[in-house]
């Protein structure tokens, strides 16, 4: 499975008992910010004829605030965990993506100091990733 000029990361399947399923995972790339995406798969045909969908799209880049030194080189924590589980004739996923596109200017605003470094409620301090739980009908 690919998306020319993404990446798919943390991928997560879950199937139901008649061979349909979900794989879940992030989309990430030239075209896409860290985005929640998915494709359908069946026992019978696997994922051929298949388009990546996208639940939702990323609002913006990882900013890098949450990144940690390692080994001197500065990496962000993204991409630890993708999740799906059957729950009757549905699927459910969870995928990292970014949820908002504030700006720095937003996020350094003086104007509202209980809003400052969380632009205005949208994400904490130090990282912009979220998790999407999204519900599927394979």
């Amino acid at each position: 499975m690919a998306l020319a000029g993404n990446s798919v990361t943390r991928p997560a399947i879950a199937a139901l008992p008649n061979g349909k399923g979900v794989i879940g995972f992030t989309v990430a790339g030239a075209d896409h910010y860290p985005s929640a995406g998915y494709i359908h798969f069946s026992r019978d045909r696997g994922h051929r004829g298949e388009t990546v969908k996208i639940i939702a799209n990323g609002l913006g880049p990882d900013d890098e605030f949450g990144a940690y030194n390692a080994f001197g080189t500065p990496r962000s924590r993204w991409g630890d965990y993708g999740a799906a589980a059957v729950d009757g004739n549905d699927i459910w996923l969870g995928a990292e993506y970014i949820a908002h596109g504030c700006t720095l200017a937003q996020y350094a605003s003086l104007a509202d100091p209980v809003a400052q470094f969380s632009c205005n409620g949208s994400r904490v301090a130090l990282t912009n990733w979220a998790t999407r739980i999204s519900r599927v009908v394979p």
